[in-house]
């Protein structure tokens, strides 16, 4: 039986809905999207979104928050809907 993805976390999550702007990278425009933060830890948040995000993928969080102000990675990503995306995110 796989193991549930939530027990492999290093670090815990803390509910945190906040809203953010983030710009996909590499080579892509510097067209800014919206998403809503589920949840966050030290290592990475979970990010609901319009924008089909691709595992591997950089994106660059910005936000009025100090600590979500950074790079960082696409470590997985669900359809929601038909244009809702849910994703899990690594900080860099």
């Amino acid at each position: 039986m796989p193991l549930d993805p939530a027990e492999k976390r290093k670090d815990g999550r803390s509910i945190f809905p906040y809203y953010v702007e983030y710009v996909l990278f590499p080579g892509t425009s510097a067209e800014t999207h919206y998403g809503a933060v589920i949840d966050i830890s030290d290592a990475g948040l979970c990010l609901c979104g319009c924008a089909l995000l691709t595992e591997g993928q950089e994106i660059m969080i910005k936000s009025d928050l100090p600590l979500l102000c950074r790079t960082a990675t696409v470590r997985w990503v669900t359809r929601l809907k038909n244009d809702l995306y849910k994703a899990g995110i690594m900080f860099k």
